[in-house]
């Protein structure tokens, strides 16, 4: 591969990484809360809420992150 497929790999990984984050804090936020030891029901139930969100919607970032990861690490292997 050329050194132009391998930086469009890793812009993508780039891309991907920048869109999981986010999702990734969140989730780590909502564990935070639960690991709370004086938690009302309501903080609970919010959290358990977040955490469910948070998953559902890093499922499909997960999936995108291992295809760029790919990706990128096939064109580092060609480029050698």
């Amino acid at each position: 591969m050329t050194t132009k497929t391998y930086e469009k790999s890793f812009i993508s990984l780039k891309r991907h990484l920048a869109d999981y984050l986010p999702q990734l804090e969140q989730a780590i936020s909502a564990i935070r809360v639960l690991e709370t030891t004086a938690l009302d029901p309501e903080a609970l139930s919010q959290a358990l809420a977040d955490l469910h969100v948070a998953s559902t919607v890093l499922e499909p970032y997960f999936e995108g992150m291992r295809e760029a990861i790919d990706q990128f690490t096939e064109s580092r292997s060609d480029e050698a």
